[in-house]
């Protein structure tokens, strides 16, 4: 901006000497009064004692490119001619050239001083003391600038963007004011009026400067979505709602707008007409399964982080599955909705839906057998798994190793163990295909030999799952755990759960491990540090607090080791009300 109007001034300042030197050059005794013609505002600015060939010679050394050379004869032209703001100017010029902010800054302040009121001079100044950052100077350049040119809305642009460069947002608005008195339809003083209003909180002018710009050329689609929430802002629903409306009436394509639509509605909790606008976005502009789904997502989405938006996803779930009877996803993907919010038995209830709609698809026999297991309806998910065993034998492999998955979570451990060694000894699971498959066979048969009290036979699984899968924190994790009942695998236990906690180093359980490492290794006050960070990320694991009791005891303070062990003894109390009533829920 600034750089823009300096280059121009320059341009013409230096088309202005070099005309002026060549006629120097040809006519040496023609005297001053065609140099003035020529140099234009720089008339009063006389070379008077000074040498006309060294002047035209120092301009024509800048206007090749060697600005050090032209510095040479300029200075020697000021030790003759100190009050000659042209030359001044010139050698300001050359400095700027050459990046020398600060000497180019002198020499340009003495050349306005010495003539105030030249347009160039003062162009120039103004480029300087905004490449400098001092933007008061620069703003008090471009006023004088816009005095001497009344009317001139470029140089009052210039002066209000100084303004913002400075932070002074209202002087900088009130110079846009400036300039749409004289030029009402100037588009860039009224996008940025238009910005401070917003920034500066003046909704009221800013829904009016709106209100002007659609008026004028029937606003765009990004208009009327920025009246419709600046009506918003101030509380104003209804007009809003009226905005976004015409905005999708006008562009029935805008997403935008849509969105900005429902918004109002959830704000407002008319749920009803939230449907009635959902309908009609669904019948203009949003055809298809996959891209109402898309939009399911995105409320979904919301309602994870504003129980807001939870009723208005439910509803629009309801909608995509009315529309599409077919399809078993709006019910898949409304069971998920269910689980994350903790609701297993309605999960189950969706998935069990879309396996009805269809069968064939072994993943939604996998979600309804995961969200029995949430809820844990152990024998309802046996029950399930089995029969998509004997449904599906193509995936029998895969459900094979879910059931030994669900036995191990019925506390059943050597049910599970015989299951599972028997999926591992089929080939087909070393197959690349089936790796994931492979380590959560290894996984849960880890499990199962922990859980049986037969932890030392989980240890070269755990080994195998490395190998496969050099780091997964959860099987260094769990290793770590595992080594640490022996005193001579205490150091390499130690090693695991470090790098574990390394990968991720805010998981409570991870930092448990670690922390019961350190104790086993004496090294008690650091393992108090650890274990009281797992706490506080794992307020519900009642093991964390158990080692915090241990590790209390050792260093002398029994009361707090008894405060540990009983917060210990009521977490593991609520968990055992709390799954009796899962298995007794309806």
């Amino acid at each position: 901006m600034v750089t823009g109007i300096s280059e121009r001034l320059m341009r013409l300042f230096g088309t202005g000497c070099i005309i002026a030197a060549l006629l120097l050059s040809a006519c040496a005794g023609t005297g001053l009064q065609r140099q003035d013609r020529v140099l234009g505002e720089a008339r009063a600015d006389s070379l008077g004692q000074a040498s006309e060939r060294e002047f035209a010679a120092a301009l024509f050394l800048s206007a090749e490119g060697d600005y050090s050379g032209a510095l040479e004869g300029y200075r020697k032209l000021l030790a003759e001619q100190p009050g000659n703001a042209a030359i001044w100017f010139s050698a300001a010029r050359a400095f700027h050239a050459l990046g020398s902010l600060d000497s180019a800054r002198v020499y340009s302040e003495r050349s306005v001083a010495l003539s105030s009121r030249n347009r160039y001079y003062l162009g120039l100044l103004a480029t300087i003391a905004h490449q400098q950052e001092d933007y008061p100077r620069a703003i008090d350049v471009y006023r004088e600038l816009s005095v001497l040119d009344r009317g001139n809305t470029e140089l009052l642009g210039y002066l209000a963007m100084e303004y913002l460069a400075a932070q002074r947002p209202a002087e900088a608005l009130k110079v846009f004011g400036e300039i749409l008195v004289l030029d009402p339809q100037n588009e860039m003083a009224r996008f940025h009026s238009l910005l401070l209003e917003i920034r500066m909180e003046r909704y009221p002018e800013a829904i009016a400067s709106l209100q002007n710009m659609i008026k004028d050329d029937g606003g765009s689609d990004r208009l009327r979505l920025t009246l419709g929430e600046l009506y918003l802002r101030t509380g104003d629903y209804q007009k809003a709602a009226e905005t976004f409306r015409d905005a999708v009436s006008v562009s029935p394509g805008f997403v935008p707008g849509w969105l900005a639509l429902l918004d109002v509605s959830v704000r407002t909790g008319e749920q009803s007409v939230f449907l009635s606008d959902l309908n009609r976005y669904y019948d203009i502009s949003l055809r298809g399964l996959q891209k109402q789904l898309e939009l399911v997502r995105y409320y979904l989405g919301k309602a994870a982080k504003e129980p807001l938006y939870l009723e208005p996803a439910a509803a629009m779930l309801e909608a995509v599955a009315r529309r599409h009877p077919e399809s078993p996803d709006p019910m898949a993907l409304s069971g998920f909705s269910k689980l994350s919010r903790g609701a297993a038995i309605g999960a189950a209830e969706d998935f069990r839906r879309a396996v009805v709609i269809e069968p064939s698809k072994a993943e939604f026999r996998e979600y309804l057998v995961g969200a029995l297991l949430a809820a844990k309806r152990y024998e309802d998910a046996l029950r399930e798994v089995r029969l998509a065993r004997w449904c599906l034998p193509e995936s029998a492999l895969r459900f094979s190793v879910l059931e030994g998955f669900v036995l191990f979570h019925a506390d059943r451990p050597e049910e599970a163990v015989r299951l599972l060694q028997r999926a591992l000894l089929k080939p087909a699971i070393r197959e690349k295909k089936h790796r994931a498959l492979r380590l959560k066979a290894l996984g849960t048969l880890a499990f199962c030999y922990d859980q049986s009290g037969t932890p030392r036979k989980s240890i070269p699984l755990y080994r195998l799952m490395l190998k496969l899968e050099p780091s997964n924190a959860l099987v260094m994790n769990n290793l770590a755990y595992t080594l640490a009942s022996r005193p001579e695998d205490l150091p390499r236990a130690r090693e695991l759960a470090e790098k574990a906690v390394a990968i991720e180093p805010e998981s409570g359980v991870y930092l448990d491990t670690l922390g019961w490492v350190l104790y086993l290794q004496g090294e008690y006050p650091a393992a108090l540090a650890v274990l009281e960070k797992a706490a506080r990320l794992e307020p519900g694991e009642a093991e964390i607090f158990s080692h915090l009791a241990d590790v209390f005891m050792k260093l002398g303070d029994g009361h707090k080791a008894d405060e540990m062990r009983r917060k210990a003894q009521l977490i593991m109390e609520g968990a055992q009300h709390e799954g009796a009533g899962a298995e007794h829920a309806p």
